[in-house]
């Protein structure tokens, strides 16, 4: 069987659907399974031998239903057997819908589903439930499939090797570096300055030798300064924010020599568990943290949320339905309240 996976759009959701080509693959070998994604998240599965070929979607080429029907009829002529369309937005649906596939699985919503021809209503209530729900599209295609799936991300020898040289030539590996997600995707989604700091000097007093490396997009650097300015002067002296990588891919490389990731949940969170790095995630107040609580066991990887704190702001209601009152919110989740977690996380780190 020929099988096309779909998942377009952010780094965490191409690392998330990987585990659909993984439990397929692992269940039928023989099957050829083909993984579209747009350019930019390509660094996150390269070698990833669960993939047979990776289709590249460029958006921009793509845009209208016009086009979006012209690149289904593309796809066409690969003559897949099976779609599975974890994106489920019309950039998706619809050239799923003109692939020719006779088998095309897509998650139930009323304004794409007519196009597929089997749909997924995603299960509530589950921890993982990026995971879960992906599992869940490639269960209708091949039953009793492997459940206990993570996403991982494979580093050749060579790449490992020049990040460790990289590595060397600005700190001691005889001391713990750990990465820090210093700023989110967004102002929404960024711990506010004055908490971040007060993090980033606990971890100090805490492990007195340590080594922070800062990571924020290029656009955010007078953002991490700030950051970095407020910092007591002797955890300044343990933070290196001029430490660059030439891609994600070096990037990877060197995340994979870091001791840990502490930080704002996103795209750097889900690369270290996929690594396997050891994570402690702040997540913003407007996003819900049994979505992308991936892995977490309250020791190797550790995440708090304010509705850990105070449910009642909450009261059953979707986190997303506090998307505006943000950063307001964030103000309520004052450090003090898991800074025990901290250091216990901290404490792990070996040294």
């Amino acid at each position: 069987m020929k099988v096309l996976v779909i998942q377009n759009k952010m780094i965490g959701d191409v690392l998330a659907s990987t585990v659909i080509c993984e439990a397929l693959k692992k269940q039928h070998n023989d099957w050829e399974i083909h993984y579209m994604i747009q350019p930019n998240t390509l660094p996150v599965i390269e070698n990833n031998k669960f993939i047979d070929k990776i289709i590249l979607f460029e958006a921009k080429k793509n845009k209208g239903f016009r086009k979006l029907i012209e690149y289904g009829l593309v796809l066409k002529k690969e003559k897949y057997d099976a779609v599975i369309d974890a994106y489920g937005k019309w950039q998706s649906s619809i050239p799923s819908y003109f692939s020719g596939a006779k088998i095309r699985i897509g998650f139930k919503k009323w304004y794409t589903s007519f196009l597929y021809s089997d749909t997924v209503i995603p299960k509530k209530n589950v921890d993982g439930e990026a995971i879960y729900h992906r599992l869940q599209l490639a269960n209708v295609l091949s039953k009793d499939i492997d459940k206990e799936l993570f996403p991982k991300i494979y580093l050749t020898l060579d790449e490992i090797e020049i990040a460790k040289k990289s590595i060397s030539k600005s700190f001691n590996s005889a001391i713990p570096m750990i990465m820090i997600s210093v700023l989110g995707s967004d102002y929404n989604k960024s711990f506010p300055a004055k908490y971040m700091s007060q993090i980033l000097d606990n971890i100090v007093e805490q492990m007195q030798e340590v080594q922070l490396l800062f990571n924020f997009m290029p656009n955010q650097e007078a953002e991490a300064r700030a950051i970095y300015n407020i910092c007591k002067p002797e955890t300044q002296k343990k933070i290196s924010i001029d430490f660059y990588t030439k891609s994600l891919r070096s990037f990877l490389a060197v995340l994979s020599q870091c001791d840990a990731l502490i930080g704002n949940e996103g795209g750097a969170v889900n690369m270290s568990k996929a690594l396997n790095i050891n994570t402690f995630t702040i997540f913003s107040p407007w996003i819900n943290k049994s979505s992308w609580n991936i892995k977490n066991d309250d020791k190797n990887h550790v995440a708090v949320h304010l509705e850990d704190y105070f449910p009642e702001i909450y009261n059953g209601k979707h986190p997303k339905k506090f998307k505006k009152d943000a950063l307001k919110l964030y103000e309520k989740l004052n450090p003090n309240l898991f800074l025990e977690k901290l250091n216990s996380f901290i404490s792990r780190i070996k040294i």
